[in-house]
């Protein structure tokens, strides 16, 4: 890896200079100022980014360890992104609301109702759904990722606890599959 600097954040689009890049999920325009960085390219020019953001406040920007890719994390969406290109590798997301380190040099990031798991080459898979709508205290330890799932059902109501093995996929718990085995209502006679 290279230790010259790859990226900037910057507090605002530039007023002067070359136009910014928008850099969107679809590829369409977009005008309004999003999550603005600086890209200095290898061959030592340098364009600016304007990420459209997501529906959150979390915006980092991750530098790999096992490829020169970086990941952008827009207010909630994530964007893979090489240096020297305008165009996205990967977008995915609108809610990522937190990110959290686990065993592997993996990071997980929370979402409302699942997890997305990022590996050190910056693959990424998504895990079952957990939760209804909403995840909260989330504690990652090694390879495991505890919290609570929220089940908003009238008779339930509550944060129900969940596990989540990252090496064996295995989800325990949580308030989605709650009700997977019980019988429909107009089956009960």
């Amino acid at each position: 890896m290279t230790t010259e600097k790859r990226y900037e954040i910057l507090n605002a689009l530039p007023t002067y200079g070359p136009m910014y890049v928008p850099v969107t999920d679809n590829g369409e325009p977009f005008y309004s100022e999003g999550f603005p960085v600086r890209f200095y390219r290898t061959d030592g020019t340098e364009w600016v980014a304007n990420f459209q953001p997501g529906w959150t406040d979390l915006k980092k920007i991750i530098e790999f360890d096992k490829t020169q890719n970086l990941l952008i994390i827009a207010c909630g969406t994530c964007y893979i992104m090489n240096q020297n290109e305008t165009k996205p590798i990967q977008v995915f997301g609108v809610g990522y609301s937190n990110i959290f380190s686990a065993s592997n040099d993996r990071l997980v990031l929370q979402d409302q109702t699942d997890l997305t798991i990022i590996e050190p080459d910056g693959n990424h898979w998504h895990t079952e759904r957990i939760s209804w709508d909403g995840l909260k205290e989330i504690k990652v330890e090694n390879s495991i990722i505890t919290g609570l799932s929220y089940d908003p059902m009238h008779d339930a109501d509550e944060w129900v606890p969940f596990s989540y093995d990252i090496d064996t996929k295995v989800l325990t718990g949580g308030s989605y599959h709650r009700y997977d085995n019980k019988k429909p209502w107009w089956k009960l006679w």
